[in-house]
């Protein structure tokens, strides 16, 4: 059985299989990953695994308010330079998840670019 969450504007949980959708919407309601993670009572690293699905899925175009540009650079920086270490790197310097995000972004800019 799905819980209710009481979430600003909306009423109910959306139902099961459904979670990146309301991730989508809390981000485009102003809430950060700590807040959806809170809110959803789920981790700060599902949140951003939902984040990457949204930006593959070309759902969330906006990144701004989830990774800045010299996490995204660093991250960039780091997979070039270092693509078999990255991850240990990677994750004592960031949140776990988002240089994943990062990843997806440039995949998302990629595709953007042959279109």
């Amino acid at each position: 059985m799905t819980a209710i969450r009481k979430f600003k504007g909306i009423a109910e949980s959306l139902g099961s299989g459904l979670s990146h959708e309301e991730t989508l919407l809390l981000l485009n309601a102003g809430y950060d990953v700590e807040g959806i993670a809170e809110t959803k009572g789920i981790k700060p690293r599902t949140v951003y695994s939902h984040i990457v699905s949204l930006i593959r899925q070309d759902k969330l175009t906006d990144f701004s308010a989830i990774i800045t540009r010299e996490q995204y650079m660093r991250v960039m920086t780091v997979a070039r330079e270092n693509p078999d270490g990255m991850w240990d790197i990677l994750n004592s310097e960031m949140p776990d998840g988002l240089p994943s995000v990062a990843l997806a972004i440039s995949d998302f800019l990629l595709r953007q670019k042959e279109k």
